[in-house]
């Protein structure tokens, strides 16, 4: 035969290497019946898988814990969802969760191909509801980008596999056909030889019973952990699929790495580096605004001034040595909760900034109740993370001290707890996102460095929320015809040119 030709070698060497341990085994099954031993290592190894039962459940137990833990730790790599994304998420959960392990035989594939397929058409019924033809609803560029991430994740997870950088197609090739030729009668030659050995050792009925016992003790385990591995492997494959199709039909691969960074340097007004994301500037007249953005930036970017103004928004590009770049846009004083929605479509993190001794928070309290209104209707997008600073805590009561580090029961700490507690119950906001500075005139910031730090902490989030927002542009019609008009051109000169 020609492929036992072309790989005699590598058969018979590996015959050579698996031929001494084959051997223990027949070597041991005759010793033993020479020595009249095989009933009691039959009955032993009976005893062993009946002892081994408990471990076998606690085993199926550990096994749903960790489907569990599979299906509820599972994110999406950039981490985070919006609304629609996690409502999507959960239905893909609950179909992972529902799902019976495929078989490895010949029902698999169909089975497989039906279970991603209802998978697909389940997430894109979720995002375009009412529609015959969702899963189509897509365009091509994104299933493009889909496929080459998918391939990229692929190629991770192929080249971890031992020997998969070794074996060549080629020889993939050919042990698939050396199994589909002689794949079945292997196992009909192996079928009808255990079905003589069976009837055959029946002479010792006592014998034949404990090994039956020991068989079926085995074989039950076996089957239980495959049937592990079958249950977790379908449980990957639905969360992959599941996970795919909501990056397809989500919008976000509507824009590639590449494009988004492209959009975010545009954004930005042509930042030379990593665009860094926007924080808006919120507070009443006199909360101390841009005292407070100049204690960010290190250095004097506006004029503090007791007249309320409601010039334009003036944008900041604050780049301090060991803290993350922001661009800062400082709003004029809160009057028009329009306007203020107007930015908010355009931020990624909102700085709100409330005055320790201003006690009318009715206007900050209305605006943000308009912010959180309108983010309630963007599910496809989430809203930009909100940190409260509260100023002028140098100014609370006892007045005149103010000499920080205080203990936790002085007087002055012990004010500033009870005002941050007010602001986070007037603004319905967690106290632990309500920072407390002070911007002493003459003096040293204080406590800014906590708020540096609250807000490196929200830059995941902020990075988020510009990428979904960024994700929901559209190009002007005028550019994308443009791009046309140019194509054709091209193609016109290149028919002339032949």
């Amino acid at each position: 035969m020609n492929w036992m030709r072309r790989h005699g070698i590598e058969i018979t060497l590996a015959a050579m290497l698996a031929l001494p341990w084959l051997s223990l085994f027949a070597l041991g099954l005759l010793w033993l019946w020479q020595n009249g031993r095989v009933l009691e290592w039959a009955l032993a190894a009976a005893l062993l898988g009946l002892l081994g039962w408990p471990l076998r459940v606690l085993a199926r137990r550990r096994a749903a814990a960790r489907i569990a833990q599979l299906l509820d730790v599972e994110d999406f790599p950039e981490g985070g969802r919006n609304a629609e994304e996690a409502a999507a998420w959960a239905l893909v959960v609950a179909k992972a969760e529902a799902a019976p392990p495929l078989a490895f035989d010949d029902t698999a594939r169909p089975r497989a191909e039906a279970l991603l397929r209802e998978t697909i058409e389940m997430v894109a019924r979720h995002f375009h509801p009412g529609q015959e033809d969702a899963a189509t609803r897509t365009t091509f560029p994104e299933l493009l980008l889909l496929t080459e991430q998918v391939a990229a994740r692929m190629r991770r997870w192929l080249v971890t596999l031992p020997g998969a950088s070794r074996i060549r197609i080629d020889q993939a090739m050919w042990f698939h056909g050396l199994m589909d030729r002689h794949y079945g009668r292997a196992m009909a030659i192996y079928t009808a030889a255990e079905t003589v050995y069976r009837l055959g050792r029946m002479l010792n009925p006592i014998q034949a019973i404990a090994q039956e016992a020991q068989r079926y003790a085995a074989g039950s385990a076996v089957s239980m952990l495959g049937g592990n591995m079958r249950q977790n492997l379908t449980s990957k494959l639905v969360l992959e699929t599941g996970r795919a199709a909501i990056d397809l039909y989500s919008g976000r691969l509507r824009l590639s790495s590449l494009e988004l960074a492209e959009l975010e340097r545009v954004d930005a007004a042509g930042a030379e580096e990593e665009a860094p994301p926007r924080l808006l500037l919120v507070g009443q007249a006199g909360a101390g605004k841009t005292s407070l953005l100049n204690a960010l930036a290190g250095a004097a970017r506006g004029d503090a001034s007791p007249m309320p103004s409601q010039g334009p928004v003036r944008e900041h590009l604050v780049r301090t040595e060991g803290q993350p770049a922001l661009n800062i846009a400082d709003m004029p004083p809160l009057a028009d909760p329009t306007r203020l929605l107007a930015e908010a479509l355009r931020a990624d993190m909102i700085l709100w900034v409330v005055s320790a001794t201003q006690p009318g928070r009715a206007m900050d309290a209305a605006a943000l109740e308009a912010l959180r209104g309108w983010a309630a209707t963007q599910n496809s997008r989430r809203p930009p993370p909100i940190l409260v600073a509260m100023t002028h805590a140098d100014q609370l009561r006892p007045a005149a001290d103010w000499a920080p580090p205080y203990t936790a029961d002085a007087p002055k700490a012990l004010s500033i707890g009870a005002a941050r507690t007010a602001v986070a119950e007037a603004l319905l906001m967690p106290v632990a996102s309500v920072i407390p500075v002070a911007l002493p005139e003459g003096g040293a910031p204080w406590n800014i460095e906590d708020l540096w730090q609250q807000l490196t902490g929200g830059m995941d989030a902020a990075r988020r929320a510009r990428h979904e927002r960024l994700r929901g542009t559209t190009e002007p019609w005028w550019k994308e015809g443009g791009r046309g008009w140019n194509t054709a051109r091209d193609a016109l000169k290149s028919m002339f040119r032949r």
